[in-house]
């Protein structure tokens, strides 16, 4: 029991947990074996963090709406592992990813889940070094939120994505691609378009911004479509909680369109507080 308790802790706090569980490897009598046990949890089953991984245990949306409470908890799971790398002799590196991000109606009768969001992708960063520009990101990417008929939002993209940083700011520029889905014949059609106008909401493309002072973190994540006038902006601050640790104060805003697929097309104004695992 406690092996399967040291296994989650690591994979949710990361490596600074293993300083409290020195008796990990104290039941394992030859070297070799230890050697493994150390390397399993030391590089975390080969997983890195990928986007935010946080909890926001109260978010609070300024917006009344009828299908849901005002209050709710909002969490976000986010991995890649990479599988291979410098196949085109440029030093680039192959990976997947998975992220999922849950709101939680954590105070209705039987706190249901309003929502999920799935987002498998996989994509090649290339490194570069040209001036401010320091890689370049090619993905093919999917979401969905695994509803079924009128809830059913879903989209594919292929996307490039821009690194670059000038003075104290880095920013990471997407452009995407949606891939074309024939019509839906009627409403109960699964293989047609879930939400055709979803990119009139969410645009082609979007601007991260971000600041570190000290060992604070901002960060701005801006969308924006000219032709409908539609997009929206999200402010994350983080903080270590102890210095040298893995653990952050963590605050989010949103407003605008897209906070999750099922508002893609609704106003969300939204402040959350809570935690962070990686930024």
């Amino acid at each position: 029991m406690k092996k399967i308790f040291i296994f989650f802790a690591v994979f949710l706090f990361g490596n600074d947990i293993l300083k409290s569980f020195p008796e990990i490897t104290k039941d394992y009598k030859d070297t070799q074996t230890k050697e493994n046990v150390k390397q399993i949890f030391s590089k975390e089953f080969g997983l890195y963090p990928y986007k935010t991984n946080y909890l926001l245990p109260a978010t609070w949306d300024l917006n009344k709406k009828i299908d849901r409470r005002q209050f709710e908890t909002k969490f976000q799971v986010s991995v890649m592992k990479p599988f291979a790398k410098n196949l085109l002799n440029k030093n680039e590196i192959y990976f997947f990813a998975y992220t999922q991000t849950s709101w939680w109606q954590t105070t209705a009768d039987s706190a249901p889940f309003r929502e999920n969001n799935y987002e498998p992708e996989v994509f090649v960063l290339f490194p570069l070094k040209y001036n401010y520009l320091d890689a370049l990101v090619l993905a093919l990417n999917h979401q969905s939120n695994g509803r079924d008929e009128e809830y059913s939002r879903s989209w594919n993209r292929i996307y490039s994505r821009f690194i670059f940083h000038y003075d104290k700011f880095i920013f990471n520029m997407r452009l995407w691609y949606r891939i074309p889905e024939k019509q839906k014949t009627s409403q109960n059609d699964t293989n047609g378009d879930d939400n055709p106008d979803l990119e009139d909401f969410l645009g082609y493309g979007d601007l991260k911004i971000m600041y570190p002072y000290k060992d604070n973190l901002v960060t701005t994540l801006l969308r924006y479509n000219p032709i409908t006038n539609k997009g929206a902006i999200q402010v994350d601050f983080s903080k270590p909680i102890k210095k040298k640790n893995s653990l952050f104060l963590y605050i989010q805003y949103f407003y605008g369109y897209g906070e999750s697929l099922i508002d893609y097309n609704k106003i969300v104004n939204k402040v959350g507080i809570g935690f962070s695992y990686s930024r």
